[in-house]
């Protein structure tokens, strides 16, 4: 259990069940703490999970392994909220954090954290070149040179005797469109897809430096949209009156009552090592109350505490938020002083930061708000409210009427229904009776009324709060209803209320400018393959409307709402590739992306068109493991993992300034090329650009601030700089001491830096890498508010919303949140397809503590985690027939059948099927591979339990042989709320 406790243990195994723990890395000499002879010590960042939080590590130089890891004292989210202020020497940060100094300061990370290590020696880990030697997915391989690798992937030719294939160099053509006639889709260049994991920033802005401004492809994505984009686009319409995306944070030092919907502090969310310590003091320290809601009991909710489990439905936030707001309506438990300013003058007057529309005037048949002019009383831009049933302009008015449904003369003498913003969402609220939104959600009236009347009776100390889990075919409706439920009690920006974080640096801009390219590709599109842009801009809407037709339907999926985010759809993009749909790919570059097990609702189809050069012609893998996408891969780039690899990133969770930052802590274990370097991706991507003599590589490359050039020659040059730019922003960084070089490593980490940069600039980065990046922290509260609140024009009716048009219906968005039966792209609702009949029950999944999509190459969480259940209600399972223990098929309407074992008990909502993700992989070493040659038998334990994604079924309704299951508003990958049936095998 030693990945537990925070730290990962040697592999000088001494007794085989206990005991073996490695010496400890510091001894003290004459009172003074030394670092243990060939051990090396300092910081850096954890990516086992997307939270990237701050590490301390320990070397053993002799090995070049690393043998201990453990929390950053000075980063917020792994210090429980309490770090070591900057100033801190590193040797005396050591000292507090031993035993003798109490646990004021402790820094730990999570077991995925401290098995991290694993990876490096993973037995099948990939460090040579490989190229397939079989059909694809048959998992027989060769090693190959690198140089042999590059030369043929950037020239293509009958590489596999299975016909010609072209390479880099021929794909990248500037000046043949990608589809004849369709000009907003771009040149044939972008017949390149890519994809990636945006969340490492600066590796991922050297990989979109290559792929968007070198190569000149506008097919890039991630996995935001099949992660949680829909749910921070949701939240995001109550915040402003805009399509944005954002979520709050709880103020753990002060909150007094939260509710956590589709999400666990402690067990999943934004860092699991500050979310835990800082619920488990809350409850213990000031004995505060919260309810998680989630249809599946977490282990947050302890006994003989205020913490309380709300068991509903997969797929119901809606119907239960809706039931709060109602009860808030009804007993009129919103914040009205808050609720009556309409502008931001009339906040300050009465002592506030925020003020929202609540009072503003909605043109009921426009959906739009009335404007001042139409009534003589102001400009074009300008709102108007009612004040004592009168109107008066929105920009200049005091306290407002906050229920207003009325007709009004405009100066033309026509007249006009205009309805207040927060009389549509009372409307909305009350369509639908406390007995209806019980049966939806699975949670008794009394049971919303209750937790409605607490979270308004705490003086603003409270917060509803999501984290992605409920990404389902309500997300959108449900995160917007957590937003408002926070603006009815008046908690953003509040102490103890809704907060929003200081955020972090960025490195792209400063002595070194990283985000440009001289000579870059022009990029003509304005589409990807995703479709990103509303409907009405493409050349299918324009030729109907041209023709004289009804543009509606269209005969694709539009991506209207934040298209950069929710449409840089990895998923997407694969069900793209497998239709030849708007174009056909002629290459895929896959780098530390898993698409084919991470997205839901990914089908065989997609599979299988991967699988055929026909639809994919050249696909490169670039990646340390061979995981469930590149194992279908024609060739694999060995890449570095995190312990070899620069860092500096943001964090999740964090309310301070946090960079988490490192350097290369071990050597690379990856094969070395002619030139002496060791193979990974910006190797490779430096070769290809340069055998192809792409912009933006190469001597003088990168402008610098005072006017002359830098090189990008080599992995070192990119991150050198970039971290350059991030030290720049920071003001407040420590004084480097000798004392700090030797207890943070830094002479070998600046020995790859310093030769880059000026001694200036060099000293700053230094300063950066001696705390394991720049944990800055601003003052946090401003009397009754936070220090850095204010500002937000807070949203009940969002504008932006009915501006957009349903790209199948034609019909306008919904100005408020909706409460409706999941529906498909046509507009049918999945019970007409899926009946309760055959599909009784609904899935829901889940993140455990120990998985991620990676963490099962680390062999310390697969050993204490081996695989996952069924998990079902003890009453459910009786109805069925079934019992503990028992082997069940789960079937969908569409999707792949999986098996599993049945787990029975009170902690799961009655109907729901709960199932954890980040099991049941079939690639990752899970599989028997041959290279070589030489047979490698798969590592069975990794492939225990059950693949959840591929339970969720495609939308059967959408244009094409192959489609995804997304939720009818921003288009988002749906993996919550899914039917399903489940039959004893």
């Amino acid at each position: 259990m030693a990945a537990l406790r925070g730290f990962h243990m040697s592999q000088d195994i001494k007794k085989p069940v206990f005991g073996n723990a490695a010496a400890p890395e510091f001894v003290r000499v004459n009172g003074k703490l030394q670092v243990r002879d060939g051990i090396r010590v300092g910081f850096t960042r954890c990516f086992t999970c997307n939270n990237m939080c701050g590490l301390r590590y320990r070397v053993d130089e002799k090995t070049n392994t690393v043998t201990r890891v453990a929390g950053n004292p000075y980063c917020e989210v792994v210090s429980g909220g309490k770090p070591l202020p900057l100033n801190t020497p590193v040797e005396k940060a050591f000292e507090i954090l031993t035993g003798d100094a109490g646990l004021e300061h402790r820094a730990t990370v999570c077991g995925k954290g401290s098995s991290g290590p694993d990876s490096i020696t993973d037995p099948r880990r990939v460090t040579q070149v490989l190229k397939r030697a079989g059909k694809r997915g048959e998992n027989k391989w060769k090693t190959i040179s690198y140089e042999q690798a590059v030369k043929e992937i950037v020239e293509g030719g009958n590489l596999f005797g299975e016909g010609h294939v072209d390479g880099l160099r021929k794909i990248r053509d500037l000046k043949t469109p990608a589809r004849k006639g369709y000009p907003e889709f771009g040149t044939a260049a972008n017949q390149l897809f890519a994809t990636f994991n945006e969340e490492d920033t600066m590796r991922g802005g050297f990989y979109r430096r290559f792929i968007t401004q070198a190569f000149g492809s506008v097919n890039l994505c991630t996995k935001h949209a099949y992660c949680g984009a829909a749910v921070g686009v949701g939240y995001s319409l109550g915040l402003a009156p805009e399509v944005a995306a954002g979520m709050c944070d709880v103020d753990w030092n002060n909150f007094e009552y939260a509710i956590f919907m589709g999400t666990s502090p402690g067990s999943s969310g934004a860092s699991i090592n500050r979310l835990g310590r800082a619920v488990a003091d809350a409850r213990v320290d000031r004995k505060v109350k919260y309810v998680c809601v989630d249809p599946i009991l977490r282990g947050n909710v302890v006994n003989n505490t205020e913490a309380r489990w709300q068991p509903i439905l997969p797929g119901s936030d809606t119907a239960f938020l809706y039931g709060l707001v109602r009860t808030i309506f009804e007993e009129k438990l919103y914040l009205e002083s808050f609720l009556r300013n309409p502008n931001e003058a009339c906040a300050k007057k009465n002592g506030e930061i925020n003020w929202t529309n609540a009072t503003l005037l909605i043109d009921i048949k426009t959906q739009t708000p009335a404007l001042a002019k139409d009534f003589g009383l102001g400009k074009d831009a300008q709102g108007v409210v009612a004040v004592d049933g009168k109107l008066v302009n929105a920009e200049t008015a005091g306290p407002a009427d906050l229920f207003v449904d009325g007709s009004f003369k405009k100066t033309d003498g026509s007249s006009v229904r205009l309805v207040s913003s927060l009389e549509l969402l009372r409307k909305e609220a009350l369509r639908y009776s406390m007995k209806e939104y019980s049966q939806r959600c699975g949670a008794s009236v009394e049971r919303m009324q209750e937790i409605a009347r607490e979270f308004c009776s705490h003086n603003r100390r409270v917060v509803a709060v999501s984290n992605a889990g409920n990404n389902g075919a309500d997300a959108i409706m449900s995160a917007w209803l957590l937003c408002i439920l926070n603006s009815l009690a008046g908690s953003h920006d509040v102490k103890g209320g809704a907060l929003y974080g200081n955020g972090a640096f960025m490195g792209f801009e400063g002595n070194y400018n990283l985000g440009e390219v001289a000579g870059a590709a022009e990029q003509t599109a304005t589409m990807n393959v995703c479709f990103n842009a509303p409907y009405e801009d493409s050349t299918e809407y324009k030729e109907k409307v041209k023709a004289g037709k009804n543009p509606y339907p269209a005969s694709h999926v539009y991506h209207p709402m934040n298209p950069g985010y929710v449409a840089g759809n990895a998923a997407e993009m694969f069900v793209a590739l497998a239709n030849k749909d708007p174009y056909p790919a002629k290459a895929l570059i896959n780098w530390r992306s898993n698409v084919l097990y991470s997205a839901s609702s990914i089908n065989s189809k997609v599979i299988d068109a991967v699988k055929d050069p026909k639809s994919l012609p050249l696909f490169v893998a670039i990646d340390a493991f061979i995981n469930e996408t590149n194992c279908y891969a024609d060739y694999i780039i060995p890449d570095r993992v995190m312990y070899e690899e620069y860092a500096c990133d943001r964090t999740w969770g964090n309310f301070n300034v946090c960079v988490v930052a490192g350097v290369p802590v071990v050597e690379p274990r990856t094969v070395v090329n002619k030139k002496g370097r060791h193979v990974c991706m910006e190797e490779f991507l430096f070769d290809c650009a340069a055998a192809m003599k792409l912009p933006g590589f190469g001597k003088g490359a990168i402008a610098k601030k005072d006017g002359g050039k830098a090189d990008l020659l080599t992995y070192d040059d990119w991150y050198a700089r970039y971290l350059s730019n991030v030290a720049e922003q920071c003001a407040n960084l420590p004084k480097v001491t000798a004392s700090d070089r030797k207890f943070a490593g830094l002479d070998r980490a600046m020995k790859m830096v310093s030769p880059r940069l000026t001694k200036a600039e060099a000293a700053k980065v230094e300063a950066l890498l001696s705390r394991g990046g720049y944990y800055d922290e601003p003052e946090r509260y401003n009397g009754n508010f936070m220090f850095n609140g204010g500002g937000k024009y807070l949203q009940f009716f969002n504008p932006a919303m009915p501006a957009i048009r349903h790209c199948y219906s034609g019909k306008p968005y919904p100005g408020v949140p909706v409460l409706d039966e999941p529906r498909f792209f046509n507009g049918d609702s999945w019970s007409k397809h899926w009946s309760k009949k055959d599909f009784p029950l609904l899935m829901s999944s889940f993140k455990p503590i120990l998985r991620s999509n990676y963490s099962v190459a680390f062999a310390h969480c697969t050993e204490i985690s081996p695989e996952n259940f069924v998990q079902v209600h003890s009453a459910t399972a009786k109805k069925l027939g079934l019992k503990k223990g028992d082997k069940v098929r789960i079937v969908s309407p569409n999707g792949t059948p999986a098996q599993g074992i049945l787990y029975c008990d009170e902690g799961v909502a009655p109907g729901a099927v709960c199932i954890a993700h980040a099991y049941g992989h079939w690639a990752y070493g899970a599989e028997d591979r041959i290279v070589d040659g030489k047979k490698l038998p798969g590592i069975k334990a990794r492939a225990g339990g059950v693949a959840v994604n591929h339970l969720v079924p495609y939308d059967p309704t959408r244009p094409g042989k192959v489609s995804a299951l997304n939720d009818y508003w921003a288009a988002g990958n749906c993996r919550t709320g899914i039917p399903v049936r489940l039959e004893k095998i």
